[in-house]
C-alpha cells in the first residue's frame, strides 16, 4: 500500500465510482447535426404517456433513491413496466415508447445500458423535457423535431423508463445551488401536472405515493439541519437524509459505497427526524434497516448503526458502524461532508 491514508484512498474510489453515473455532466453526445434555432416562449404541454397506459405496472414520483448511481434523490419520474420485485425482465417485456410532447431534440446521449439512449427536447425559450432508457427504431438526432405521440422505438434495458421535465423559471431550494449547476436538478420540475386531461388523471392515478401530493420532491434541505443532500469534503461522493417516495412521512438514509453498508435504510422509531437535527444535538445514533420503498415495503431488521453530527451548519461528520462495534464516538474512519 502506498503512503495515502486510508480515507483518501476510499475517497477516490467513491469519486471515481460516482462518476460512471449516467447523465447529462458525464455522457458522450452523439455528434450530429447543428443546434437548431431557439424556440419562443410557451407553456408545455405533454399529451402522451411514453408508454401505453396498459403497460404501466405502476410510476416513482420524484425523489427515488438507489445508490450509488441515485444516492441523492432522483429529479426525474420512472414509468415501470417490468416489476424487479419478483423477477420479471425488461427486455422480455419490452414496449413501444412515445414522445410525451411536441419539440426538438436537443441532446442525444447513450451510456452504459447500450443501446438504450436519453434524449433531451426543448419545447420553449424556458422549458424542455427528456426520456431515458429509449431503444430507438431509427437514429435520434439533434435538430429533428419530435410530435406528442410519436413512436421514437422501444424501452430498454431498465425495468422502467425515465421522464424528467427542466423549467429555468423554477429554482428548487438547495443550501448550496453551485453544486447543481452543471445537471438538471436545479431546475427540475414536476412532469406529470403538465400532461393534458383525461390523461394527466390517468397517470397519477399510477403512482405510488400516499396522500394528496403526488408529485414527490427532491430537495430536501434544510438550512443549519441534518435534512438533505450532503457531499464528501474533496470529492464528489453524496449521501441523503431525505424521506421515502411512497410514504413521505418516512426518514430514508441513501448511503452510497464505501461505508460499512451502502443502499437505502429507515431509522428506528423514535430517533430523531432529520429536518429537526442541528449542532446543538451534538452526536446522534440512528440505527438503519435496510428499506425497499412502495405499498409491500420490505427490507429486514437492524444492519448497522451510524454516527452523525453538525460540525457547523455547513458540515457534518458521519461513521457507520457494524451492530456488534460498542463505540459510542467517531473513530478515524469517520467522513466528513459538506453541503
Amino acid at each position: 500500500m502506498d503512503k495515502r491514508s486510508a480515507n483518501e484512498l476510499v475517497a477516490v474510489a467513491l469519486t471515481l465510482l460516482l462518476c460512471g453515473c449516467r447523465g447529462s455532466s458525464q455522457s458522450q453526445s452523439t455528434p450530429t447535426a447543428p443546434s437548431p434555432p431557439a424556440p419562443t416562449a410557451g407553456t408545455l404541454v405533454l399529451r402522451a404517456s411514453p408508454i401505453d397506459l396498459t403497460a404501466i405496472r405502476w410510476i416513482t414520483p420524484l425523489g427515488n433513491l438507489n445508490p450509488p448511481d441515485h444516492a441523492l434523490p432522483t429529479d426525474h419520474i420512472y414509468f415501470y413496466f417490468a416489476n424487479p420485485n419478483i423477477g420479471e425482465s425488461p427486455v422480455a417485456r419490452r414496449t413501444a415508447f412515445f414522445a410525451p410532447g411536441d419539440g426538438t431534440v436537443t441532446e442525444v446521449f447513450s451510456g452504459t445500458l447500450i443501446p438504450d439512449v436519453k434524449v433531451f427536447v426543448r419545447v420553449n425559450s424556458t422549458m424542455s423535457y427528456y426520456i431515458d432508457h429509449l431503444v430507438p427504431d431509427a437514429p435520434v438526432t439533434r435538430g429533428m423535431t419530435l410530435t406528442a405521440g410519436q413512436k421514437l422505438g422501444t424501452t430498454g434495458s431498465s425495468f422502467g423508463v425515465d421522464l424528467g421535465v427542466v423549467n429555468s423559471n423554477l429554482t428548487l431550494g438547495f443550501v448550496n445551488p453551485s453544486r447543481y449547476a452543471q445537471g438538471d436538478s436545479l431546475h427540475a420540475d414536476a412532469p406529470l401536472k403538465y400532461y393534458e386531461e383525461p390523461l394527466r388523471s390517468a397517470l397519477y392515478d399510477k403512482v405510488q405515493r400516499i396522500g394528496s401530493e403526488r408529485d414527490g420532491k427532491i430537495d430536501f434541505d434544510v438550512a443549519g439541519r441534518l435534512s438533505g443532500n450532503w457531499f464528501v469534503q474533496g470529492g464528489t461522493a453524496s449521501l441523503a437524509f431525505v424521506y421515502d417516495t411512497y410514504d413521505p412521512a418516512q426518514v430514508r438514509i441513501s448511503v452510497t459505497s464505501g461505508f460499512i453498508v451502502s443502499g437505502v435504510f429507515a431509522i428506528a422509531a423514535g430517533e430523531p427526524d432529520p429536518r429537526n437535527v442541528s449542532v446543538a444535538d451534538g452526536r446522534i445514533r440512528y440505527t438503519l434497516s435496510r428499506s425497499i420503498t412502495g405499498p409491500n415495503p420490505s427490507g429486514g431488521g437492524p444492519v448497522a448503526r451510524m454516527l452523525v453530527q453538525l460540525i457547523d451548519d455547513r458540515r457534518i461528520r458521519v461513521e457507520t458502524l457494524s451492530l456488534s462495534d460498542p463505540s459510542e464516538d467517531f473513530t478515524t474512519r469517520a467522513w466528513v461532508f459538506e453541503r
